[in-house]
């Protein structure tokens, strides 16, 4: 039977889908693991469909960026992918992101001293899989389209400058990523501008640094406790992965509008088999301030009165500090009662205290202060774990003891 060439189409979108490892499998299991929209991935109305967005594991968030992912990640292009990621703005789903493959995900956390052994043992075998999936996905996303993509260069920065593929996915565009020992993605997209560019919004290039910063400043809440608060700061979690500082710094960024997600950060930092060892994230994060035009300033101290200052502008600040496991739970646990009660306050930073705080020996770990309360002598501050490790608090002496790296953005 000679088919026709919509049904022929009609068909690679379906294989797309739900994969082209079907076969051998019964009819109940194909459906249990198959993404259950077969034209998501080439018609935007798809997205807008209330069924399709209630399918989006749920993220409580007030942020106007969100990201939401798909539960059970189905077999795509002969792959099952780590996962789906839907990219909210305002509610409205702009792009949804197939991660194939990355080496942070694929081999979890791994410490410093292990690294040299998992790289020596699943090197070629990592090497391997990566080719592999890179050629299955392209041969997906040619069938899907009808095209070999044409080619793109992202990113003004030589760091962040990323070569990709560009397909036209009937009313979508298709955004093929593939970095050798690191990742492999696929991002559709509704407008092809946004695909063809690392800025949220491809026209702030032609508005003033000045103007941009202005607008941020709206950003910036007071409650009734006191608290100045930026509340809409997304939340990108580093899951169990080495990437606290990239997952810290692709929340800022794309509050600030630059659209690379942390595995792209991971990935220029060079953050392979699940360590940061020998990588370069101080570097990623001055490109990434140069690439959105918003510059990122270093101290090696935390600065209160600087902190207020840049955070009353409506822009986020990173720290990197030294963390441990029973502070944490301090945290954890006053973050709970606060919400209970909010008259309840943390311990003075006297001398007995003080000897709870990690010292140079403990772990390095980063986070993003997104406010403060003068009156309380708190900095608030969010943790790239989850909604639930959303606005955490610390007394400024601690977050001042503690913190080694201070990351501005200039104003």
């Amino acid at each position: 039977m000679k088919l026709s060439k919509v049904q022929i189409s009609t068909v690679f979108i379906y294989l797309a889908v739900v994969g082209f490892l079907l076969s051998g499998r019964d009819r109940l299991e194909a459906q249990e693991s198959t993404f259950p929209f077969t034209d998501a991935f080439t018609d935007p109305g798809v997205w807008d469909r209330p069924d399709f967005i209630a399918a989006w594991h749920p993220r409580k968030a007030a942020a106007k960026i969100t990201h939401k992912t798909w539960p059970n990640a189905p077999v795509i292009f002969g792959r099952r992918p780590h996962y789906l990621s839907g990219h909210f703005i305002n509610d409205r789903l702009e792009s949804i992101t197939v991660l194939f493959l990355d080496s942070g995900t694929h081999f979890g956390y791994v410490s410093r001293d292990k690294v040299a052994v998992t790289e020596k043992m699943n090197r070629k075998k990592f090497q391997a899989l990566h080719a592999d999936t890179a050629e299955k996905v392209l041969a997906g996303l040619e069938k899907l389209t009808g095209s070999r993509g044409r080619p793109a260069t992202l990113g003004l920065t030589p760091m962040l400058k990323q070569e990709t593929l560009l397909f036209t996915s009937g009313k979508l565009t298709a955004r093929y990523f593939s970095i050798p020992e690191q990742l492999v993605k696929v991002t559709f997209y509704r407008d092809e501008k946004k695909a063809s560019s690392f800025l949220m919004d491809p026209s702030l290039v032609d508005q003033k640094r000045r103007d941009r910063i202005k607008q941020f400043s709206q950003n910036m809440h007071e409650s009734n406790n006191g608290d100045r608060l930026l509340d809409n700061i997304p939340l990108f979690p580093q899951g169990d992965r080495a990437y606290c500082g990239v997952s810290a710094l692709s929340m800022s960024m794309q509050y600030l509008g630059l659209n690379l997600d942390t595995e792209d950060y991971a990935a220029a930092a060079g953050i392979r088999y699940g360590s940061t060892k020998g990588s370069k994230i101080r570097e990623v994060y001055e490109a990434a301030g140069r690439e959105a035009d918003m510059r990122l300033s270093r101290s090696t101290k935390f600065d209160f009165r600087k902190v207020k200052t840049v955070l009353d502008a409506g822009l986020p600040v990173i720290v990197w500090r030294r963390w441990a496991k029973e502070r944490d739970y301090v945290h954890t646990t006053f973050a709970a009662r606060f919400a209970k009660d909010p008259s309840v306050v943390l311990p003075k930073a006297d001398m007995n205290d003080r000897a709870t705080w990690p010292d140079k020996k403990a772990y390095s770990h980063a986070s993003v202060i997104t406010g403060y309360n003068a009156k309380r002598g708190e900095v608030i501050f969010t943790e790239s774990w989850g909604e639930e490790a959303r606005n955490r608090r610390m007394r400024f002496e601690e977050m001042e003891g503690t913190v080694y790296y201070t990351f501005y953005p200039k104003l």
